[in-house]
């Protein structure tokens, strides 16, 4: 099989926020954003770059959007013959929070990364497989958003019963997705609380086991909280 492989960057208007590789698989496109994601309620941390600009505000507005909407939608009547109607300003808030994140065509590539010793990413390599430094990740491919669904079809003349104007398959991601098997993650700067450069040199499987090819990727990803 003839690998090619297809590498697209984009800078930003101070720097560079990434750029990723992959063999075999369609290009993932522009790394838009390299966001170090940080929970502060878990303590977990983890990298994210995509072809998706800002992720990190969308990602902060999703989640907050999300718990709002659902605390809402808690408070309507399941059986009020209007409830599709009442329901629709929450349900549209999240969709389109949601659509803005995983839409049709965005392209994510996720790296978790765990110390032994629990400390926060080090000026370090991380090995997938190694107990002390150990590395995971994957590479999804967003097809049909769910969310565009949400908002193309919802239906306000309907009732619940049949589900405000959508099937079940309607709330299915259309998407692909691809596991890091072995790699490894050079942290060449860490600063902490602002940000994370390094690189990535990596082997994906499909679903199915099958190698899919490599992936490389170089970074700036910058420290983004979430309440969550």
């Amino acid at each position: 099989m003839v690998r090619i492989a297809r590498s697209i960057s984009l800078l930003a208007l101070v720097g560079c926020a990434g750029s990723v590789s992959v063999e075999d698989l369609d290009p993932f496109g522009g790394a838009a954003s390299a966001v170090w994601f940080h929970s502060s309620e878990s303590g977990q941390d983890f990298l994210m770059l995509s072809n998706v600009g800002g992720v990190c505000a969308k990602t902060q507005a999703y989640l907050e959007i999300y718990e709002e909407a659902w605390n809402d939608i808690a408070d309507l009547d399941l059986t009020d013959s209007d409830y599709c109607e009442q329901a629709k300003e929450p349900i549209f808030a999240y969709a389109r929070a949601g659509d803005a994140l995983y839409h049709e065509g965005a392209h994510y590539l996720s790296l978790g990364v765990f110390d032994a010793d629990g400390s926060v990413p080090e000026e370090d390599t991380y090995e997938v497989g190694d107990p002390e430094r150990a590395l995971g990740g994957s590479v999804t491919y967003f097809g049909e958003s769910p969310y565009a669904n949400i908002l193309d079809k919802w239906d306000v003349k309907e009732d619940l019963e049949d589900g405000c104007g959508l099937s079940a398959s309607d709330y299915d991601s259309d998407n692909e997705s691809w596991t890091l098997a072995d790699g490894d993650l050079e942290f060449t700067r860490v600063a902490d609380e602002r940000s994370a450069a390094g690189r990535l040199d990596g082997e994906l499987i499909g679903d199915d086991g099958g190698d899919e090819g490599d992936i490389t990727a170089s970074f700036t990803a910058s420290w983004c909280e979430l309440d969550n």
